[in-house]
Order: structure tokens, then sequence, then C-alpha cells
């Protein structure tokens, strides 16, 4: 990233920054772009996570500077990998891992967390994930609180093992936080310079202390300039878009759309959907309908959800069974009144 002047700030601007300028006058004055870029690459060289957290008011270009670091995190490591200095051979043996160079395009951009946890498990589970790989998780609205917050939360947390094991990279996009897990840099995006067409970001050293509180040092300027890939761009604000649309539309629960998708597998097993001889009631009690759903999960078919979860897909399942054999039965009705 160029080495250009740091960024001049409006009079606004400057109130804005007027307090953190007086606290950390040396810091304000340094552009840490450099040494940013450098720690980057220190990660990728020590075969460690990169991660890091970029947080700004709307329309400040979040993501734009999120796959620009994407981008650039991918042309060192594959300068890296080129020289084989990963050497990954027999860990790609063992696992369902891919020993190849990196590619970064839409499919590594996710929409939220459980769109990334859904995402990285398929992927594995295809046997389509790279050593390295990095994604961006585009999250620009915090969970809900709802059924399975609690449960996504917990999914990534035992999806560390992978990640940490196959040195799966995160940048993480959120509009008013920074993450807490175990993300040593922070950048607040702050000012557009349509001039040099780069974006100037505050940085900031995230540290966990020892009551488990984070403590956020800052340490000066970022300049981002705006990445190439133009359709890379294009295929981004259509992705955007869409997600947009389907926010407005209310259908934007990656939770509950998975419980949708199990309740309709698991209604399409022989023995959990067949019912008594009289057809008014289901052959196996719910509990056991419960353990096929529980084999599912066990089998990988399913992803593991809480047990008020498994309750709600167990009797969605239910109903989609009941609700086609009612349907089949107004069928059989009106043949029977077409043949009269």
């Amino acid at each position: 990233m160029d080495d250009i002047t740091l960024p001049k700030l409006t009079p606004n601007e400057t109130a804005r920054l007027i307090e953190l300028r007086r606290k950390f006058p040396r810091q304000f004055m340094t552009d840490q772009t450099f040494f940013l870029t450098n720690e980057m690459r220190s990660y990728i060289l020590d075969k460690k996570i990169w991660r890091m957290s970029i947080m700004g008011e709307v329309r400040m270009g979040k993501s734009e500077i999120g796959t620009s670091f994407a981008l650039l995190y991918l042309k060192m490591f594959n300068e890296l990998y080129d020289e084989d200095y990963f050497n990954i051979k027999e860990l790609t043996k063992s696992t369902k891992l891919i020993d190849a160079r990196l590619t970064f395009d839409i499919k590594h951009i996710r929409s939220s967390q459980e769109d990334y946890i859904t995402s990285l498990r398929k992927i594995y589970s295809d046997s389509k994930l790279k050593f390295g790989q990095i994604f961006q998780i585009d999250e620009n609205k915090q969970s809900g609180g709802g059924l399975g917050s609690y449960s996504t939360e917990a999914d990534l947390n035992n999806l560390n093992n992978i990640v940490a094991k196959y040195m799966i990279s995160e940048i993480w996009i959120t509009p008013d936080r920074f993450i807490d897990r175990n993300c040593p840099y922070g950048l607040r995006v702050f000012k557009k310079d349509l001039e040099h067409k780069v974006n100037w970001c505050l940085l900031y050293k995230i540290e966990m202390m020892e009551n488990f509180m984070k403590k956020y040092i800052f340490m000066g300027w970022v300049h981002v300039p705006l990445h190439s890939n133009e359709k890379l761009r294009e295929e981004y604000n259509k992705k955007k878009n869409e997600w947009i649309s389907v926010e407005l539309e209310g259908g934007s629960d990656v939770r509950t759309l998975l419980r949708k998708e199990a309740s309709k597998l698991l209604s399409k097993n022989e023995l959990f959907a067949r019912l008594t001889p009289s057809g008014k009631d289901f052959a196996i009690s719910q509990a056991e309908q419960m353990s096929i759903l529980e084999d599912y999960i066990l089998d990988g078919k399913i992803q593991n959800f809480n047990e008020a979860e498994k309750f709600r897909v167990v009797a969605e399942a239910r109903l989609i069974i009941k609700k086609q054999k009612w349907d089949q039965e107004k069928i059989n009705e009106q043949l029977k009144k077409n043949e009269q």
C-alpha cells in the first residue's frame, strides 16, 4: 500500500478527533499502514490466524477496505505458497483439506456469522477448503438474540479447532463495534480521500486484560487504497443488494432457514414419517423421532442445534407430514367428486 501523507482533515473532522489528538499527539501524526501490513505478513510467516475487525458508519467503505486487505493477504500468502513455505502435504493427506494456491472471490464474502459457519462447514465437508483461506464476514447487523443465537456463538467457538489448525483467517465488518474474538487489531473507518482514492482509518491494538475486559490502544492512521478487482466489486454490489432485499422482506434469519431445511429433510425419513394404521397418529413417539434427528446430526446430514431448536425441528417435520397427508386427502376427495 503506497506511502502517502496523513489525511487532510476539515475543521469539523478535526473537532471530532480533538480529544484523541490531545491524548495521543504522537500517534495522531503517525501513518501505521506499513506497520499493519507488515504485521499481517508476520502472522502469515508464523502460520497464525490473521483476524481483523473493521467498524465505522454506513457508506464509509468498510467492505471495500476489508476486500483490499483480503486481496493483499492473498498476494502475500500465495507468494510464500509458491516457494513451498507451508509444506502442508502431510496435513492434506489425513484431512479434507486442499493443497492449492488461495483464491478470494464472492463465495468467500459472507453476510453474517451464521452464514459464515454454514459455508465453512459445507466447504470443509465437500473437501474444498484450502489451508490459510481468508473469509470476509460482512455483518451489518447484530444478532437478534433469538432461539439459536447462543448456539451460533457456541458453533463459532467449536469451529475454532478447524480455524486454528488450518490457519483460516477472517476479516469481520461490523458497523458499531470491534469483535472480541481473539482479534489483535481493529480499524475504525473515518474518512474517504477521493483525491487519492484511499480510505483513512484509525488503528487500534485490541488487548485482553487480566479481568477479561478489552483494552483498545490507539496507534495511528492507516490508509487503504481502493482495490483494482472490478469483477469482484460488481459481484459484491450485486450480492449486497440481494442481502438488502432479503432483509427488507424479513427473510434474513439464517438460523431459522437452517431449521426449516433440517425439518424438510427429516420429514422424508420413512421411519420418522410412518403413521399408525388409522393414519391419525405417528407410529413412533416424539422422543424416538428426536433420536432420528440426533442420528442425522451425528452422521453430518444436519448441523447441530440446541435442545430448544431440536424440539422445533421435530415439531416442524411432524407438521410437514401432517400437511402432506391433509393435502392428499383433499386431492382424493376432489377426485371422488369428479368421478361422480
